[in-house]
């Protein structure tokens, strides 16, 4: 049996490994690119705080396979369907569907979560727009508009302040 030391060219990653590329407060780390999967997948391990809202209703081609590893998230699907994903559980979101997600006020603690997207492509998403966000300062949006638009993720900018007041939430 061999061992492999785990870094940015392996196919190991360590616990707490992966790139950073958080938005904001929703921590992400990239943790297989798709060019380790032949363009088949890419692994994205999530942290979203309770009372907070992961980005306002989108969509892109990509179909995400979302697994909770703790904690609750809720997912909307669609413009109306919400379903509350416990620790161990796996929702499909199909590609093209418009959807976001969220962690409840009241809920103990905070999700964390794996995605499996196929094709691969939302970790570079991810990794843009985070180059143009920080955690405390002020959203360019129009910056984050111009990356998501890069990445075919659209993005209704205006779904936020419903989703905001409906669910008693934050942006991450």
């Amino acid at each position: 049996m061999s061992s492999l030391t785990p870094d940015s060219n392996s196919l190991v990653r360590s616990p707490g490994g992966g790139t950073r590329a958080s938005i904001r407060r929703f921590e992400t780390f990239v943790q297989v690119r798709g060019e380790a999967t032949g363009g088949a997948v890419a692994l994205l391990e999530h942290q979203l705080a309770i009372g907070t809202l992961a980005m306002p209703l989108h969509r892109h081609e990509a179909t995400e396979v979302l697994h909770v590893l703790d904690g609750k998230l809720s997912v909307q699907i669609g413009r109306a369907t919400i379903h509350v994903v416990p620790a161990g559980a796996t929702i499909v979101i199909p590609g093209g569907v418009t959807h976001t997600l969220w962690v409840g006020p009241d809920e103990p603690r905070p999700a964390r979560f794996l995605a499996v997207v196929t094709p691969p492509g939302l970790e570079r998403y991810y990794e843009d727009v985070s180059s143009v966000t920080s955690a405390d300062g002020p959203l360019d949006i129009a910056r984050v508009l111009a990356a998501s638009a890069a990445h075919g993720v659209d993005v209704d900018m205006e779904s936020i302040f419903d989703l905001i007041e409906r669910h008693t939430l934050q942006l991450a």
